[in-house]
This record gives C-alpha cells, sequence and structure tokens, in this order.
C-alpha cells in the first residue's frame, strides 16, 4: 500500500532552551545560586496546514488545508497531482508537489498562496518537488529532475536549478530539504554502480554524509538540527532508523517486515520519530517513538493501518499528518494518539504548524527543510 516517490515533512531548526539548577554544598554556603533558565513557554494556540491530495473522482487534486478545512485547491482535479511539502514566511504560504501533463511527463510545481509560482524541470521529462523551505525571502525546493533517462537530485532556487547531485552511471532523488544559516543540506538516496541505494546526505553543492554502506538499501526521509546535531530518520534494509551526525542512534524496528522513519522533531531534549511497520496484512502501521522506543501507533481506533509523514511537537503537544486506510484512503492529523482532523478521501504528505503564544506573537523555529515536522 505504500506509494512510491512521497516524502515528507518536511525537517525545521529547532531553538531549544534547558534549564539547570546548581546545588549548594558547605564549600559555597552563601554563593546565590544561577537563576536557572526559565523552560520555553508553551504555546496556547496553533494553526495546521497540511498539504497533499484530495480525491476528485478518479483523479488526485493538490490540497493544502488549514486547521481542518480545505485552504486551496491548487490544481482542479484534470490531471493527477500532489502536493508533497509546505512552508510559511512571512504569512507567505508556499507548497511544492508536481502534476501530470498532457503528454505524460510529470512536471514539479511551486504554489505561492495557492497560485502556481514556478514549474520546475525541463520540459519533455519528468521532475518532482518533495520539499521546500525560505530564507531571506529566496525560495528553494529540493526533489530530482530525469537526466539522460535517470533520476537526479535536484534543489532549485526562486524557480532556477541550483544544485544537481550525481555522478556517472548514477540515479539520485533528493526527499528532504534543511536550511540553517548559509548551509543548506540535501538528502534521499544515491545509486552508483552497486545494486542497492545508499541513504544520502548533501551539504550545499557536495556529498556529505553516507549513511548505509549499499549491502542494503537506504533512504533518508527527514533530516533535524538542534543545537549543531544532525539528526536524519530513513531506512536501513527493512529497519526504520534514526542517524545522528552521519552514526547509525536508533533501530526502530527489528527488521522482520518492511519499515522506514519518515519525519523527527525535538522538543525539550526529547526525539520523537514518525513510520510504520508493514503488518502480517501487507497494511502499513503508522507508530510514534520516543527517544527510540515505540510511544503509541496511529490509527482511528479500528484496525484500520496507517502511514504517518511528518510530525512536530510543542512541548506535551505532538502531532503528526499522514494517512488513514481503510476501504478508502483519508488525509489526517493527529494530535498525540487521537484523530484531530479527518480532511476526506485523499492523502496527507506534509504539515506546517504555527504555534501562538498569550502574548499574541505568532512563533516558529526556523525553516530547515522537511523541516522535518514542518514540511
Amino acid at each position: 500500500m505504500k506509494q512510491t516517490m512521497l516524502t515528507l515533512f518536511t525537517p525545521l531548526l529547532a531553538l531549544l532552551l534547558c534549564g539547570t539548577a546548581c546545588s549548594s554544598d558547605d564549600s559555597n554556603a552563601g554563593t546565590p545560586n544561577p537563576t536557572p533558565t526559565p523552560p520555553a513557554p508553551q504555546p496556547t494556540s496553533y494553526d495546521i496546514y497540511t498539504a497533499g491530495y484530495k480525491r476528485v473522482d478518479s483523479k488526485a487534486a493538490a490540497t493544502v488545508w488549514k486547521n481542518g478545512q480545505e485552504l486551496y485547491a491548487l490544481t482542479d482535479g484534470t490531471s493527477n497531482a500532489w502536493a508533497h511539502a509546505l512552508c510559511v514566511d512571512n504569512g507567505t504560504l508556499y507548497t511544492a508537489g508536481y502534476e501530470e501533463q498532457t503528454d505524460g511527463h510529470v512536471v514539479a510545481c511551486l504554489w505561492e498562496n495557492g497560485t502556481l509560482k514556478y514549474t520546475l524541470g525541463a520540459s519533455g521529462s519528468n521532475s518532482y518537488a518533495m520539499a521546500v523551505a525560505v530564507s531571506d525571502g529566496d525560495v528553494y525546493a529540493a526533489g530530482s529532475t530525469t537526466v539522460d533517462g535517470s533520476l537526479t537530485a535536484t534543489v532549485w532556487k526562486n524557480g532556477s536549478v541550483l544544485y544537481t547531485y550525481s555522478v556517472t552511471p548514477a540515479s539520485s532523488q533528493a526527499r528532504t530539504l534543511l536550511l540553517a544559516g548559509s548551509d543548506l543540506y540535501a538528502a534521499g538516496n544515491l545509486l552508483t554502480g552497486g545494486t542497492q541505494q545508499v541513504g544520502q546526505i548533501w551539504l550545499n553543492g557536495d556529498a556529505y554524509e553516507t549513511l548505509t554502506d549499499g549491502t542494503t538499501p537506504g533512504d533518508v526521509r527527514g533530516l533535524f538540527l538542534a543545537g549543531g546535531t544532525l539528526y536524519a530518520a530513513g531506512s536501513k534494509g527493512e529497519e526504520a532508523v534514526v542517524w545522528k551526525n552521519g552514526k547509525l542512534l536508533y533501530t526502530l524496528t527489528d527488521g522482520s517486515s518492511s519499515a522506514e522513519a519518515m519525519s523527527l522533531w525535538m522538543t525539550d531534549g526529547e526525539l520523537y520519530t514518525v513510520g510504520y511497520y508493514t503488518k502480517p496484512d501487507f497494511e502499513e502501521q503508522g507508530v510514534v517513538w520516543k527517544n527510540g522506543t515505540q510511544l503509541y501507533t496511529l490509527s482511528d481506533g479500528t484496525s484500520s493501518g496507517s502511514m504517518p509523514y511528518a510530525v512536530a511537537a510543542w512541548g506535551d503537544d505532538l502531532f503528526t499528518a499522514g494517512t488513514l486506510f481503510g476501504s478508502s484512503r483519508h488525509a489526517v492529523v493527529w494530535k498525540g494518539s487521537d484523530l484531530l482532523y479527518t480532511l476526506g478521501r485523499g492523502e496527507a504528505y506534509a504539515m506546517y504548524v504555527v504555534p501562538h503564544y498569550e502574548s499574541d506573537e505568532t512563533t516558529g523555529a526556523e525553516d530547515s527543510g522537511d523541516t522535518s515536522g514542518n514540511n
């Protein structure tokens, strides 16, 4: 039931505040304790944007929802189209995805506030946009284009190719994007002369880290940067895994069935990951892990499977966007383990959450690509 060429959500740059307190003893009696750093405030409300597709008759129409209601119909359902990533910058919403053309090719698209802004990729070839991020008014998208018959991981800036990541002969896909200051990380997979693709991270225009050894298939679905530490979510063989600075951190599943980690997010020093494993009935079961340990599964309270693509969290509030299986697929958002929004027939591939605080100031972590949950 897994659909290929999907990503998310997706990772953001987390600004984490942690408090420390020093206990006094006889040696420092009379010396005042340093004032503990207060914990990060808890938001009072959220705006939750999701992107994916809704089913229009037999077609997929790229769609954006806000707080459970349709915000933009990006396409009219005449041809199949999918929205795979979104971000909000200074009140402007950017969405990345792709649409089938009448000549049979697929073209990458970037929309601004629901209106097509750029088509990406050469005419007469296939292109896919899987991630989007904005910095200083510049709009970046990551995905892949067909070059000489092979997919090539590509990053665009303001509608033009910025980087392509490949070697010859090879194929590659960029599934997620992360911006950190002047650095741009992209990640996905690379297949060179071997028989198995490897999980790959690129930094700016160059290869940065190869996360798997090529003996089993590898892939990277999500990135998250916290305090200078780079986390990646993906798969190694049949296992869902998380890497930390290029080294394996968690093996989330036992490898007995196909599994993959799709997105991750850190808040208050806790690392949350969402992904899936395949059940004996060959349907995917969505899972949330906390610091490498299963926290709960995602469902509607029945035996129907699920596929989570994006996660975001502030304190105790954890949101996940994805797909609920059953007699038909439905795009959904969970808060914790409970359904928050059912968006209708279709799938939700990406999420961007804007927290609001008592001061009425809208605050969010800086865009960083999949931006792991926020993409």
